[in-house]
């Protein structure tokens, strides 16, 4: 794998409406270890670190396994 050594920007095309219009999201990956989300044409950038983003996701599915299993218990 590549080490990340300066920060990577992508647009997704995923949108969110900010009151006017849909805008994209901007995802950028910085070396530092943080996510950071922003709305396309913004410069605000709010920013989480990854290993919050990882345990989140875990919590997630765990949460997402124990409602199907309760679902196929009743």
């Amino acid at each position: 794998m590549t080490e990340l050594n300066k920060p990577v920007r992508r647009r997704t095309q995923q949108s969110v409406r900010d009151g006017r219009r849909p805008r994209r999201i901007v995802v950028t990956l910085h070396p530092s270890g943080m996510l950071g989300l922003r709305l396309e044409r913004s410069r605000r950038e709010e920013t989480i670190p990854l290993e919050w983003c990882y345990f989140a996701a875990i919590k997630a599915r765990v949460a997402q396994g124990r409602a199907e299993k309760k679902a196929r218990s009743r």
